[in-house]
């Protein structure tokens, strides 16, 4: 009996665009910063650990799979981060940063 695939789904290439970082900041605080534009956000590093562990918000949320944590900014647009970038954020704080990503 020949193995028969009978339906393929193409997915398109997504395409991940360095466009900013959170930055360690002062009281526990994350600072979210773009590339040119300067700083489109804040959120207490509690804040990050609640996503982390699955209770968004309306900046903060993580996608389905689990891998990136999107934030939404004032204007509508969403950017990913890492979740692994941000565990390390966390766990070396205030040593380490994350990239801030556009999908495209």
């Amino acid at each position: 009996m020949p193995f028969v695939v009978t339906k393929v789904t193409e997915k398109p290439a997504l395409r991940y665009i360095k466009t900013g970082r959170l930055v360690p900041g002062d009281d526990g605080y994350v600072r979210v910063i773009r590339d040119g534009t300067g700083e489109i956000g804040i959120v207490h590093k509690t804040d990050l650990l609640l996503v982390l562990g699955g209770l968004g918000n309306e900046e903060f949320r993580m996608s389905e799979s689990g891998n990136r944590v999107i934030f939404r900014d004032n204007s509508g647009q969403e950017f990913s981060m890492l979740t692994r970038q941000i565990r390390g954020l966390l766990e070396d704080w205030p040593k380490k940063k994350a990239a801030l990503w556009v999908v495209g």
